[in-house]
């Protein structure tokens, strides 16, 4: 099998003749494939292959060209969002779902950015290709699209599994079933082809000479292609990488240099539109990646504290006690938090627990339904009476459906939107009569063929679904002018949007005996794109534009985080997965401490709050910079916590703050870990081992020697890191938190 093949070389032609012969001695071998084939998912468990060729890349040379030739657009009221369906290559790179071979089963994606204003749903997708080492034809194809993080494809947030198909010489133009509605940003779009090898061979998508965003991803999460021999692409590591997860498709595969993309073109319908929205000038806007990259476009994002009351001393840290509760949903019953796990629960038919590394304790509970599979939790109740249950579900199909019964009543049908993918857990809930004592809840479908999704837990009275999520995120420092006003970003994850209100306070801080706050902040929202899509200068007059279309004081009213002073500033915002970045200035270039902080105003949404920091200017004593940010949820999370200074010259960033330190406090304010350079750790609190391989294998290790760094498993509750520098030393820094896990 393989990436890139040469079509025109007949010494190949052997090879391949011997490939398949292997692959049909293999094929004897029972797969275990029910999941895949039965539910219409992704193939989630891969069997290793061995013995395959190891080149997923299909040389077509000059006179294969013309076979792609570009076709005009389908009469169709639909039009084109995105034409990429251009400057074709001498190579193409294999992108395909073979269940006869999972190991082999790989994904190549490209990038494209949905302008601010506009809101896509795409209802198909045209991508040039062509088969190889056999006739094809290929069964149908699968289409993902996924968050940008960094320069790579970040989480699912659409999955469209065997999808229609139409072959117009060399164009593959996909209808998709249910359509894929983008907001603003940037996305990858991964198409699939859904084809037995023995039989028919595989699938090549056509590279491109051309390059728009980043270049091309690929990746081969069963590992059966392993690393290329030589990298021709400039700037790919040495050795060459396996890309077991994703990489640039270039380094990945061997493909020839000069091909950065893929042909594709993306068609369906937009609302919104217009000239997108400039940006501030004179202001950088991070965003928050993946990645970190501290840069006026890179990705800083704000840690949070729930509430505006940061003390007066310079270690006194912001108190984060007070967690928001969740508007918009059903309120749970008075008591504690109660979870049953799916995993636990009485299983019959063909139910059966699976391994779900985002889910609660690791674990899940799928083929529940097509009248065979059902799940049954046990309850228990103080009191008859009606009870709200969130149900924690993954579900990567536009929408699933399943019957919940209570106590052996008749079920009521309850539907499940679409996560995102089958590794995103969601939540919904549902008001039910109990009994006081025990209580059964029994999940079915009773249509042979369609499935429930899959179970992670229900729960009553719980903040989340996730078993454990970064939220309520603010950070507090001197906010002066220029590159040095405070810039705070974070992440929306998961599926569905997420409701925040996000606020910039000042004037009320004196009353907690801050000195010097900012007497009227003004607040910006910007997209990944870095488009201003919303802001406000007084919270009390609502500026309409972007994505604020109507007066938002009364929302505001009713989140119960209206701020206390006129002057301060808030936006209340849905926002759909991805990069965002708050901006706090001072109204007229005025400086003082402000409080930037985002809420999450619907915690049982199937999104949630990562990847937080936020840049600005750290001077001595009251005005250090203090950040804090909340674990929620029901289990420990793995976090790095890090403050970035001097690298932050390299993008222009003036006067960076030459040696950060850095303590985190837990929610009583106790120092629990400290760090003044991460190649040196500090023990004692909660380290207490030497954490420098452990800041390295995490990807997020600080490029500059005195920069500092902690990683630390925090249970639910608040934190707060404080950032001073060495010998009372000021300048601009980043203060970054990473969610691990």
């Amino acid at each position: 099998m393989k990436r890139q093949i040469k079509l025109s070389i007949k010494a190949h032609l052997p090879r391949s003749a011997l490939i398949l012969l292997l692959l049909l001695a293999i094929c004897a071998i029972p797969f275990a494939l029910a999941q895949s084939g039965s539910r219409g998912t992704n193939n989630r468990r891969v069997v290793n292959h061995a013995g395959q060729s190891r080149l997923p890349t299909k040389i077509i040379g000059p006179l294969r060209i013309p076979a792609f030739q570009i076709l005009p657009v389908p009469i169709v009221p639909a039009a084109v969002l995105y034409d990429q369906l251009n400057n074709p290559g001498s190579a193409a790179t294999s992108s395909q779902e073979a269940p006869d071979a999972p190991a082999f089963s790989d994904l190549t994606a490209d990038d494209f950015v949905v302008p601010a204003g506009e809101i896509w749903s795409v209802t198909e997708v045209d991508a040039a290709g062509t088969y190889g080492n056999g006739p094809g034809p290929a069964d149908n194809f699968n289409v993902f699209f996924y968050q940008n993080i960094g320069t790579l494809p970040g989480p699912q947030v659409y999955s469209a599994t065997a999808q229609p198909y139409v072959n117009n010489s060399g164009v593959f133009q996909v209808t998709l079933t249910a359509p894929a509605v983008l907001g603003p940003g940037r996305y990858w779009v991964s198409v699939q082809a859904h084809m037995n090898f023995t039989s028919n061979g595989q699938w090549f998508w056509v590279e491109r000479t051309g390059r728009a965003n980043s270049a091309a991803a690929w990746e081969n999460p069963g590992g059966g292609f392993g690393a290329p021999s030589s990298c021709p692409a400039p700037g790919c590591p040495m050795p060459c990488p396996d890309c077991i997860t994703w990489g640039i498709r270039q380094c990945c595969t061997g493909s020839p240099p000069g091909e950065p993309d893929q042909m594709f073109r993306l068609v369906g319908t937009t609302a919104g539109g217009g000239t997108p929205t400039p940006t501030a000038t004179g202001t950088p806007t991070p965003t928050a990646t993946g990645t970190p990259t501290p840069t006026p476009t890179g990705t800083p994002t704000p840690t949070a504290t729930a509430t505006p009351s940061p003390t007066a001393t310079a270690t006194a840290t912001p108190s984060a006690t007070a967690t928001p509760s969740a508007t918009g949903t059903p309120t749970p019953a008075p008591g504690a938090c109660t979870s049953y796990e799916a995993e636990s629960a009485t299983l019959a038919g063909g139910a059966v627990v699976l391994n779900c590394p985002t889910c609660s304790n690791g674990q899940e509970v799928g083929f529940v339904g097509s009248n065979s599979g059902t799940l049954e939790f046990n309850v228990s109740a103080a009191t008859s009476g009606n009870y709200s249950v969130t149900i924690c579900y993954l579900n990567g199909d536009a929408v699933r459906y399943a019957l919940l019964s209570v106590n052996g009543g008749a079920g009521s049908p309850v539907s499940f939107p679409s996560t995102g993918s089958f590794q995103t857990v969601g939540s919904i809930q549902r008001t039910v009569t109990l009994n006081a004592g025990n209580n059964t809840l029994k999940f079915d479908n009773p249509i042979v063929g369609n499935w429930a999704p899959d179970f992670d837990r229900i729960q009553f009275n719980c903040p989340t679904c996730a078993a454990a999520t970064l939220g309520n995120l603010s950070t507090r420092s001197f906010v002066q002018t220029g590159d040095d006003v405070m810039i705070g970003g974070f992440i929306v994850r998961g599926g569905g949007l997420k409701r925040v209100i996000i606020r910039a306070i000042g004037p009320e801080l004196s009353q907690y005996g801050i000195p010097d706050p900012l007497q009227n902040p003004t607040l910006e929202l910007h997209d990944g794109t870095g488009a201003l899509i919303a802001s406000n200068n007084d919270w009390q007059h609502t500026i309409i534009g972007g994505i604020i279309t109507s007066d938002q004081v009364q929302q505001i009213l009713n989140t119960g985080h209206a701020p206390g002073d006129p002057n301060e500033s808030a936006i209340v915002a849905n926002l759909l997965a991805g990069n965002y970045t708050a901006t706090v200035r001072g109204g007229n270039s005025t400086m003082g401490v402000a409080l930037v902080e985002v809420y999450d105003l619907n915690q049982f949404s199937g999104s949630f709050l990562s990847n937080v920091s936020t840049r600005s200017f750290v001077q001595t004593g009251d005005n250090v910079m203090i950040g804090g940010f909340i674990v929620q949820g029901m289990q420990s999370r793995r976090i790095i916590v890090r403050v970035i200074g001097p690298e932050l010259g390299q993008y222009g960033v003036p006067d960076p703050l030459h040696d950060p330190t850095l303590e985190l406090h837990d929610g009583s304010g106790a120092l629990i870990a400290s760090n003044n350079n991460w190649q040196h750790t500090m023990i004692g609190g909660i380290i207490t081992q030497n954490q420098v391989q452990d800041i390295q294998n995490s990807g997020h290790a600080p490029a500059d020697a005195s920069e500092s760094a902690i990683i630390a498993t925090l249970p639910p509750g608040n934190y707060t890191a404080i950032v001073r520098g060495v010998n009372n030393t000021t300048g601009v820094a980043l203060v970054e938190a990473y969610d691990l896990d």
